[in-house]
């Protein structure tokens, strides 16, 4: 299509802004997207993901130019940006781009209650397992440029707390932490290690999009 536009997206690229209108939607050939919730002293935690499966920008296609969360470049990469209002405009013509957009809604859905759930509920290196998982299921890679202040912004607590939790998953040899850079050793061992949460959320994944087809639904587990 001749209005996407190819673009670099480092880390912390801001896509959209709380209260501000939605101009444009992201798809990602590579990083990761981050929806976070904001407080008004400017504390955020994390509450949805988004890789190459989907897009930001969703609240444009459903009657909603803005919305009440901050949208960054949670991994750098690139993608294609379009105008929200093109895509919009293909939206409402229903067909096979309207069924992917309610399917990527309800992925969304479903991976926003379960992180209410779990920032509520769990421990801090069940909480991290989790997101680890999470976040490198999304950039298909078991490497992830993060750092410790990163992750404790995306899981609500305090550096330190992170610290000592990551610790504890590098002495037992499951992630290698190193300038910045995350990766994951063990991905069995950080499996049994996350909460129920991931195996719930995976499991819409695996049971709404199908991997033999990038244009196939898959509605059966």
């Amino acid at each position: 299509m001749r209005f996407l536009v190819p673009i670099e997206l480092p880390l912390e690229t801001r896509l959209s802004e709380p209260n501000e209108a939605i101009e444009f939607i992201y798809f990602l050939n590579s990083g990761l997207i981050s929806t976070d919730a904001i407080t008004e002293k400017g504390e955020s935690v994390e509450v949805g993901v988004i890789g190459r499966e989907g897009f930001s920008g969703l609240p444009a296609l459903l009657d909603q130019p803005q919305m009440s969360h901050s949208v960054l470049m949670q991994g750098q990469g690139e993608g294609l940006r379009i105008r929200s209002s093109i895509v919009r405009d293909q939206f409402l013509k229903g067909g096979m781009l309207r069924r992917l957009v309610h399917s990527f809604a309800y992925l969304q859905l479903v991976q926003t209650a379960q992180s209410v759930l779990c920032n509520r509920m769990h421990e801090v290196d069940a909480r991290l397992a989790r997101w680890l998982l999470t976040s490198a299921d999304r950039m298909e890679s078991e490497s992830l440029n993060l750092t410790q202040e990163f992750l404790a912004r995306m899981l609500g607590v305090q550096r330190s707390t992170v610290t000592v939790a990551a610790g504890d998953l590098q002495r037992a040899g499951v992630i290698g932490y190193s300038r910045g850079k995350i990766n994951i050793l063990d991905r069995p061992a950080l499996i049994k290690k996350a909460c129920e949460c991931y195996s719930i959320v995976t499991s819409s994944y695996n049971r709404i999009i199908s991997k033999t087809s990038a244009e196939e639904l898959s509605y059966v587990d």
